[in-house]
């Protein structure tokens, strides 16, 4: 059996967050070794559990090391990235015959020493492999995609859908395209082209990602064509890279390659304008969720998105929601560690006084802490399984959660940060979300994959935050002065 290296190495950077990354957000929400990272991770719909499986199926031999994800946020502390480095490192040095590494990475990690952690640590692979062990990894749909990136691996595959419904098959597929590699039954030729647009959280179920969606799924059925991905990128990374990109990847077909760059790049470049928020201001959402003559109205504060870094307790929508006494809502999720403290020591049954929200970054992005009366309705573990499309079988950890019970609205309250993709956050904490009229998430556009089943309708809330589609509202060191919507603002852009 052909022996493969797999691990996972994931951070969605937002370097305007001010907590950095370390290796105790690692170990808050997942950091697995060895065996325990099959055990773990085996039948899950996330990427590993796709590798996994393309690899068994293909009769492979998987070599777990080291699986590391943490919730997206500040900048990662250099001596974890080493410490990740070292732990791939020593296991290829005890490794005899190695012929491959699959990983898992996000393509968007900035550490203290590198904009582009995932390229480093690529290139540091391919240094201390050399050119006769393969290097195939999947990457996130909001990744910098950066050239160091594409030398130093074999075949890249990021996710083609947001919300990331494909987590496990873009991890299969990765498994299956290193078993070709392996057999010689493919010779990859990958490509990108970089287009000065930054991408907001725009879903591709609705236009323009949609139908440009479609176009590359079209040019993936050419005969030689191994991948074709619009790349969003991830602009609150401030990367030279933070930008929208085609990547292709072909059967050492270069010619088809440049065809499909060159069209994706027209196709693209004719919408540019089309590349905005569609989400509409906070009081004109709630009133239009209020007057809705069917439920439930999910409202999503996407600027305060714990999914891209934000730190998940504003109070923008809540607060908003609480001013027009809003009746028979609940809202997914404010983290808030000192609430949840105080509201145990209240009990279950209990009313009490509470400062809510806004503690963590300035009022100006965040707003104001809240002070409000509410009765604790529950305490839990915050632990709960996605049941949903999304990463299906994955085990969320909230830590102590409270509901606290604020008017007509149910408000989660939390330790940690996790995006509530998945509707059984809510049932987790005895609400059930399709009897609410109105629902409020801390997401961008994952909630949409779970919550579309039952939701009369779906709207994107503007307020302030760190994920702010208002890219003129944050001051950009790197990104070059020539994107769209920024283009022509030079030293002037804030």
């Amino acid at each position: 059996m052909k022996k493969v290296l797999i691990g996972e190495f994931k951070h969605e950077t937002n370097i305007f967050c001010s907590v950095p990354t370390t290796k105790a957000d690692y170990e808050a929400r997942s950091l697995k070794y060895g065996e325990n990272i099959i055990s773990y991770f085996e039948g899950k719909k996330v990427e590993l559990g796709g590798i996994i499986e393309a690899c068994r199926q293909n009769e492979l031999e998987i070599l777990p090391v080291i699986a590391a994800n943490a919730s997206p946020g500040g900048i990662v502390s250099s001596d974890f990235f080493e410490h990740v480095k070292e732990e791939l490192f020593e296991a290829i040095d005890q490794i005899d015959d190695l012929e491959g590494i699959i990983l898992s990475l996000h393509g968007a990690m900035v550490t203290e020493d590198t904009r582009d952690g995932d390229g480093e640590l690529l290139m540091a692979l391919r240094e201390k492999t050399g050119p006769d062990v393969f290097i195939v990894a999947t990457l996130d749909l909001h990744a910098n995609l950066t050239s160091a990136m594409i030398q130093a691996a074999d075949v890249l595959f990021p996710y083609d859908s947001y919300p990331h419904v494909d987590y496990y098959d873009r991890g299969f597929e990765a498994g299956n395209c290193m078993a070709k590699l392996l057999s010689g039954k493919i010779r990859p030729f990958m490509k990108a082209r970089w287009l000065p647009i930054l991408v907001p959280a725009l879903t591709t179920l609705l236009e323009p990602m949609a139908s440009l969606n479609d176009r590359s799924r079209d040019w993936e059925e050419r005969d030689s064509a191994i991948n074709v991905t619009i790349v969003h990128g991830f602009p609150w990374g401030d990367t030279e890279n933070s930008m929208l990109s085609v990547l292709v990847t072909t059967n050492s077909d270069e010619t088809l390659a440049e065809e499909i760059l060159q069209d994706m790049d027209k196709a693209i470049s004719e919408r540019t304008g089309e590349f905005v928020s569609s989400s509409i201001p906070t009081t004109d959402a709630v009133r239009r969720a209020m007057n809705s003559e069917n439920g439930p109205v999910v409202l999503a504060e996407e600027a305060d998105n714990p999914g891209g870094g934000a730190p998940c307790d504003g109070t923008f929508l809540l607060s908003e929601l609480i001013a027009r006494n809003v009746c028979n809502a609940a809202l997914a999720v404010i983290v808030d560690p000192e609430t949840v403290a105080k509201a145990i020591s209240v009990g279950v049954g209990n009313r009490g006084s509470f400062l809510l929200g806004g503690k963590v970054e300035d009022s100006k992005i965040n707003g104001i802490s809240l002070e409000v009366s509410a009765s604790v309705k529950t305490i839990s573990d915050g632990v709960f399984t996605n049941k949903g499309p999304m990463a299906n079988k994955l085990v969320n950890r909230l830590g102590r959660t409270v509901v606290l019970e604020i008017g007509g609205i149910d408000v989660i309250v939390s330790e940690q940060r996790v995006q509530p993709w998945d509707p059984e956050i809510f049932r987790r904490h005895g609400i059930e979300p399709t009897e609410k009229q109105i629902l409020a998430v801390k997401s961008a556009a994952h909630y949409r994959a779970a919550f579309s089943k039952f939701a009369a309708e779906m709207i994107n809330v503007t307020t302030p935050g760190l994920l702010s589609a208002d890219f003129n509202s944050f001051h950009f060191k790197n990104i070059p002065d020539n994107v769209f919507p920024l283009a022509g603002q030079g030293e002037d852009k804030k």
